[in-house]
């Protein structure tokens, strides 16, 4: 039989690091991210300060406030990070897209 990891604390306080930075990145306070995810102000705080386990709801509930995957909440840096930066510099300069576009065609024709 396949042993189940656990999460290590470390594990633990990576995770309510990522779920931080995302919540200052997004310009949200705690309690709008509460809102958004129908939970309680003292449950999120619960999950930002890694007092409790990550839950699979609010793990979904996360990943679809941030926009972001499960993959990146819970193990870091993955492609999903570096699109939601591009997500985030389209939505910040709309215009900007097609001339990424046609960078990329002239590099790769």
């Amino acid at each position: 039989m396949k042993e189940i990891k656990t999460f290590s604390n470390e594990d633990r306080y990576a995770i309510a690091n990522r779920i931080v930075m995302l919540r200052k990145e997004s310009g949200y306070k705690s309690k709008e991210i509460a809102q958004q995810m129908d939970v309680s102000a003292t449950t999120y705080s619960d999950i930002e300060c890694a007092n409790t386990k990550l839950s699979l709801d609010n793990l979904y509930k996360l990943c679809q406030v941030f926009d972001v995957s499960a993959d990146y909440i819970v193990f870091g840096e993955t492609e999903d990070a570096y699109m939601a930066e591009v997500r985030k510099i389209f939505k910040q300069r709309p215009g900007i897209a097609k001339k990424i576009v046609a960078g990329l065609k002239e590099m790769f024709g």
